[in-house]
């Protein structure tokens, strides 16, 4: 099995948190932001990373391959439950790389393709109040869990990427909302984040370590 990811990239990285909580092993082909890799482009129609091959299968959507994974390697636990509990994990997967990835990404960007690093006063200002909304909506769902799941599930996998991505290009998680915080520092806690930890982001000097993450 081999995967064509790049560092930063959330819905590669969610990829490779499943593979290190699955113990799944996989050849990795790092590709850098904006490089036109060969390989994935002969691959993938959109020429865009992740790009998973096992044996004659390719797979170039993220949600697909985690949905690959978790039917092709049946003792992972990472959507196990009833049926309301994993349509429930499913939804968030979802929403993650949907709404939140929508709000974060145009900030993000800004910031990384900015020659100082910075946004719009009106570009955070929007992205800082949709970043709460998200916080309110994902605390409630959580309650008093440890995880989203029964356990650590799909739901963390793609969860993790866009909070750490949005701590680290600067939108802090909210006081209101203490369930959160203790779940990030949880999942930040597991082997598999510091395995999959970019070692630094595009616009952003200086290498990212874990003192950076705190929150």
């Amino acid at each position: 099995m081999k995967l064509y990811y790049r560092q930063d990239c959330p819905f590669c990285w969610k990829v490779r948190l499943f593979l290190q909580e699955s113990g799944i092993q996989a050849q990795e082909f790092s590709v850098q932001l904006g490089q036109m890799h060969p390989d994935v482009v002969a691959l993938n129609p959109n020429g865009t990373v992740p790009v998973l091959i096992d044996g004659e299968l390719v797979l170039w959507e993220s949600a697909v391959i985690i949905e690959y994974l978790v039917d092709d390697f049946s003792k992972t636990s990472l959507l196990d439950g009833s049926s309301v509990t994993r349509a429930l994990i499913r939804q968030l997967h979802s929403y993650s790389d949907n709404r939140i990835g929508k709000v974060l990404f145009p900030f993000i960007k800004q910031i990384r393709d900015s020659v100082n690093g910075k946004v719009t006063d009106e570009l955070y200002q929007s992205t800082a109040n949709n970043w709460v909304i998200i916080q309110e909506t994902l605390a409630a769902q959580l309650g008093d869990k440890d995880f989203f799941g029964e356990n650590f599930s799909v739901a963390e996998c793609a969860l993790i990427p866009r909070f750490a991505l949005a701590i680290v290009y600067g939108l802090p998680l909210n006081d209101d909302f203490p369930n959160l915080k203790a779940w990030f520092q949880r999942c930040m806690k597991r082997p598999s984040f510091m395995a999959s930890l970019p070692e630094a982001f595009p616009g952003i000097d200086q290498m990212i370590k874990l003192e950076n993450l705190q929150i």
